[in-house]
């Protein structure tokens, strides 16, 4: 495990981050082909305030990204840099300052190898298989994420092999699970230093037909894993079944996932926590309006855990709606958010129950 964590750790030092899109293609006969892409957006975004010296209003950049990348043939690469928010229904939202400093202003950045049809190697900083909703704001039918995504991982350091087959695809890693080699981790005596932990992830998808496909995605963290700047508790096993289905011009997504925290007093989890939750996502793409909608319900078990794994509150129930219409007539693009949010418990500074946003976002991707 020694030699693996240090192979996971020197990534960190060889490569920088970024993302993808789809636009401008610059020839070289260095590199043959690049891809130049990205995206400059504002928000706006307003609602009740969940801690009490919070905002409650905040006029921000929601994403400002160039992603260059190159296709695999038979190496490529992808790197993004810039800035970027990731606001959350239920929880209070913060500067995108924030938010960029946390994963850092290269979000992602890999290498990727193809070797042979049909099979890749990726080696960097990627985005988690876990989940349906995309990492930024541009590239989501949202502004705003919702409470399930709220308890998925985002990114990771490590290195992933992927093979297809007709309609079967599969994808396993090794990472430093919940960004681990990124930020600093938790200690009992209060300090911070940086400690790089192993997990395992994977994915298993298969297309029943070309409009339905179904995946499920999972990510086992070492047990003793301490918490970090990006995730407390940060052992958190995660296993997500997602559907996919497509009628015309309407899409639906299914999105179900199970956390489980098991006990260990160097992860600081010193009784066992679970949560789980669903999520159920529609969109209606009449060009150049379409509509999204998101329906939730989570659930913070009541075990002896007394971890806040939700992020609304431990031992917390939640449902939440979104609603949030759009035009997209490329590059540009405007959309609102309405959003609402109602716990079995409260959940805000004032003792309420429940949350309600509204939000602009305006912006173009090239």
């Amino acid at each position: 495990m020694g030699k693996l964590r240090a192979i996971i750790q020197s990534l960190g030092l060889l490569l920088i981050p970024l993302m993808e899109a789809s636009s401008c293609e610059v020839k070289s006969d260095l590199l043959r082909k690049l891809e130049i892409n990205g995206a400059l957006s504002g928000y706006f975004i307003t609602g009740k305030k969940v801690a009490e010296d919070a905002r409650r209003t905040r006029t921000d950049i929601s994403s400002g990204l160039v992603s260059i990348s190159k296709k695999a043939e038979p190496i490529g690469f992808v790197l993004t840099r810039g800035v970027y928010a990731t606001p959350v229904i239920g929880i209070d939202h913060l500067k995108t300052a924030d938010y960029t400093e946390l994963f850092s202003p290269f979000p992602i950045a890999y290498f990727e190898i193809n070797p042979v049809k049909n099979l890749s190697l990726m080696i960097g900083r990627m985005g988690t298989l876990v989940g349906f909703e995309a990492p930024f704001t541009y590239q989501n039918n949202y502004i705003q994420r919702g409470l399930v995504w709220n308890m998925q991982p985002l990114l990771h350091y490590g290195v992933r092999l992927s093979y297809s087959f007709e309609k079967i695809s599969i994808k396993l890693g090794l990472t430093d699970g919940y960004y681990s080699m990124g930020v600093d981790s938790f200690k009992s005596s209060g300090k911070e230093v940086r400690e790089t932990s192993l997990a395992l992830e994977g994915s298993f998808s298969y297309a029943l037909s070309s409009n339905l496909s179904i995946a499920f995605n999972y990510l086992i963290p070492e047990k003793d894993t301490k918490p970090n700047e990006a995730s407390n508790p940060a052992n958190k096993r995660q296993y997500n079944l997602v559907a996919s289905y497509t009628l015309g011009n309407l899409t639906e997504g299914l999105d179900l996932l199970y956390v489980d925290s098991p006990n260990s007093d160097k992860a600081q989890v010193l009784k066992r926590a679970s949560a789980y939750g669903g999520a159920l996502h529609l969109a209606l793409d009449r060009a150049p309006f379409k509509i999204a909608g998101r329906v939730e319900y989570v659930r913070d078990k009541n075990d002896k855990g007394d971890l806040d794994l939700l992020g609304i509150g431990e031992k917390n129930s939640s449902y939440t709606l979104t609603l949030s219409p759009g035009y997209y007539k490329d590059p540009l693009f405007v959309r609102i958010d309405l959003s609402y949010v109602k716990a079995k418990d409260p959940f805000t500074y004032n003792n309420k129950t429940s949350q309600s946003k509204f939000a602009l976002e305006v912006g173009f991707k090239f």
